[in-house]
């Protein structure tokens, strides 16, 4: 993360605007960043794409009060940098917050990036989240041919966006969602804040957690957005905070978010809080230790997932979307740590349908009976 506490003391920016940065915060900026970098790069070396944008539709004023930048300036200098590789692309960073006072340092941040590319494209408003949703819906500036976008939605609480709004957005066009489902909100002020929350879903009424969470996915996986995944963050004493939930048009986005998410939590089940004396203690074990036994727990979970389809036959897409989908397992760890074990378990029949017997992908699969 990029902190640049010393240049706001120099700018005489009033580091008291600023909001002070949760635990659960630095990992958030970390796994959003983290996937953008790699949705980036990749965007950028198409031949068929020629804008790539971020829209940060609640940004903050750009920077928190410990100096460190927040999600949307970030991306900023992850633009930059590709900026310079690949001048034939433009890059837009769309940044969007209803407090003027936010924005105004904001628009002093950013200059201390030293940001002065002609390909980079900064576009700020001061807009309600929901009218600027409004306001994307049918912007051809941002959506069409040639186009890639993601829209980043981290509202301060759960009742502030209206869902259908997000909806009509991906209904209507191509990108990518990443939305910070506020679950602790809900689950607070749902009983209490009734019509607030009915609001926010568009007049539908939900009764429990998990009702709320199917209305998420049904309204966010609309249009072209086919792949969902959510990653849970949690307070110290393991209550849940939020979830980050993604989705997007194409399976290729779900791979590098997996990818993104080991990287940034090194394959650990949710983000939990933790106590600084336990911050500061040393683990008994190493980084490659942990992940290697994360990674046996994520593949069992897998294999069970997967025997839950006792009697059907699938094809490798099917199967990797189903894992990437609804567990933990990355798609370079299917046929190593789930199908291969299964296969010799006699759980799993590789039925070698017109494809060597070293061709996992191409192959389709009898699913057995969980013993």
């Amino acid at each position: 993360m990029t902190n640049i506490a010393a240049k706001l003391v120099e700018s005489g920016i009033n580091i008291n605007v600023l909001t002070d940065k949760k635990q659960q915060t630095d990992y958030k900026i970390k796994y959003v960043s983290e996937y953008v970098k790699q949705w980036a790069i990749i965007s950028s070396e198409r031949t068929d794409i020629t804008n790539i944008t971020f829209i940060d539709c609640m940004c903050n004023a750009g920077v928190y009060k410990d100096g460190d930048l927040c999600t949307g300036l970030e991306v900023l200098l992850i633009f930059n940098e590709l900026a310079g590789r690949h001048p034939d692309k433009t890059y837009n960073l769309y940044l969007n917050d209803y407090d003027s006072k936010k924005i105004d340092t904001l628009k002093k941040v950013i200059p201390l990036l030293h940001v002065k590319r002609s390909n980079i494209r900064i576009i700020i408003s001061t807009k309600d989240v929901n009218d600027y949703l409004v306001s994307l819906k049918d912007n051809k500036n941002v959506f069409g041919y040639s186009k890639i976008v993601i829209l980043y939605i981290d509202p301060y609480d759960f009742g502030t966006v209206h869902i259908p709004k997000v909806h009509d957005i991906l209904k209507h066009n191509y990108c990518e969602l990443i939305f910070n489902f506020f679950i602790s909100d809900y689950v607070r002020n749902w009983k209490n804040n009734s019509e607030r929350i009915s609001k926010c879903l568009g007049g539908t009424t939900v009764s429990s957690k998990e009702e709320l969470v199917k209305y998420m996915e049904k309204e966010f996986k609309t249009g072209n957005i086919k792949y969902g995944f959510s990653y849970q963050f949690k307070t110290e004493t393991n209550i849940e905070l939020y979830q980050i939930m993604f989705f997007t048009p194409n399976k290729r986005g779900l791979e590098v978010l997996k990818d993104a998410l080991w990287k940034v939590f090194g394959g650990k089940f949710y983000h939990k809080n933790q106590k600084e004396l336990e911050r500061m203690q040393t683990s008994l074990f190493t980084e490659e230790d942990e992940q290697g036994w994360l990674l046996k727990l994520h593949a069992e979970e897998a294999k069970k997932l997967l025997l839950f389809n006792s009697g059907k036959t699938l094809t490798y897409s099917e199967i990797e979307m189903l894992l990437i989908e609804k567990s933990m397992v990355k798609e370079g760890q299917i046929i190593s740590h789930v199908l291969k074990p299964l296969i010799e378990e006699g759980k799993v029949i590789k039925r070698n349908f017109n494809v060597s017997k070293r061709n996992y992908k191409s192959d389709s699969y009898e699913i057995g009976e969980s013993k």
